[in-house]
C-alpha cells in the first residue's frame, strides 16, 4: 500500500463530505428547494462512496504497484497532471 496515494484520496473524501455538509445546511430551512439539490447531493455521495472503495484498494495494493514508469522523452508527475478542473457544484 502506498500510504501517500491513500492519504490523498482522504484529502479528496474530505473535501466532497464538506461539500455534502454545506449543501444539508441549504436543504434545511422551510422552503428550501431541497427536491432542487437533491440530484447534486446523491452524486456527491456517490463520489465519497466511490472513493471509500478506492482507499480500501489501495489499502490492500503491494507496494509500488502500478507505480509509473519511466519512459524516455516522458514528463515525469512532478511536471504537472493532466488532471482536469471538474466543478461538481451546481450553476
Amino acid at each position: 500500500m502506498s500510504d501517500e496515494h491513500v492519504q490523498t484520496l482522504r484529502r479528496a473524501r474530505e473535501n466532497f463530505v464538506r461539500k455534502r455538509r454545506a449543501m444539508a445546511e441549504q436543504m434545511i430551512p422551510p422552503g428550501a428547494a431541497a427536491a432542487h439539490f437533491a440530484p447534486t447531493f446523491a452524486d456527491l455521495q456517490a463520489v465519497i462512496e466511490a472513493l471509500d472503495r478506492a482507499i480500501l484498494d489501495e489499502e490492500q495494493l503491494p507496494e509500488g504497484y502500478a507505480a509509473e514508469e519511466s519512459e524516455p522523452g516522458a514528463a515525469s508527475s512532478s511536471d504537472g497532471s493532466n488532471v482536469v478542473d471538474v466543478d461538481f457544484d451546481p450553476a
